[in-house]
């Protein structure tokens, strides 16, 4: 009797759940209260499968942080990706960063979460600023097209794509803890107005 092959994309449903499981307990929970055991029980699988992927807390946590930034790049790379003008583009980029006000409180209560293990660990701190270059690179390549097509001022784009990190990430930030009656789109407004200033001919 030939033994039983394991099943990769089987083993792949199973990791991932248990990743989502993981975001969903950060976002309800916070990293500190974020535990194996809770997510195992959200994800409704066992101990030792859940070892089985992830052999203690921060290797999971690493997981997550992982397929967070990797979702968001892939939404990101699309609007890169799609064809329509540099400006266009851009402004597309705001309005998925500014999505909502119930989506950006999510993902910024986890990324601000993650952001302080950024900041004491080298393999997350490592996550994060893989993250960033990818924003640069993707960034610095629609304002250098814009330029070309004279839309853009002649900036460097190198500060061009840092600069819109930033005000992204500051907005954010301001906007979450801001008063709770300010909403997510008037940091989204300001955000544009100084990119617009800053950019546009």
């Amino acid at each position: 009797m030939s033994p039983r092959r394991a099943d990769p994309q089987l083993a792949d449903r199973r990791r991932e759940a248990l990743v989502k499981a993981g975001y969903a307990e950060i976002l309800e929970k916070g990293i500190s209260d974020f535990t194996l055991e809770s997510v195992v029980a959200r994800a409704g699988s066992s101990k030792g499968g859940a070892l089985y992927y992830f052999r203690k807390k921060d290797e999971l946590l690493h997981a997550v942080l992982r397929w967070l930034f990797a979702q968001l790049n892939h939404t990101l790379d699309e609007i890169a990706r799609s064809g329509e003008s540099p400006r266009a583009r851009l402004a597309a980029e705001l309005e998925v960063l500014f999505h909502s006000a119930d989506v950006n409180r999510k993902l910024y209560l986890v990324l601000f979460d993650f952001a302080a293990l950024g900041a004491r660990r080298e393999n997350f701190k490592a996550l994060f600023a893989d993250f960033f270059a990818v924003c640069r690179r993707r960034d610095i390549a629609i304002v250098e097209e814009g330029i070309r097509q004279q839309l853009f001022r002649r900036v460097r784009p190198e500060d061009a794509a840092a600069t819109i990190r930033a005000l992204v990430d500051g907005y954010c930030w301001q906007w979450l803890m801001g008063p709770p009656t300010t909403p997510v789109e008037t940091y989204r407004d300001l955000c544009r107005a100084v990119l617009g200033a800053y950019l546009l001919r």
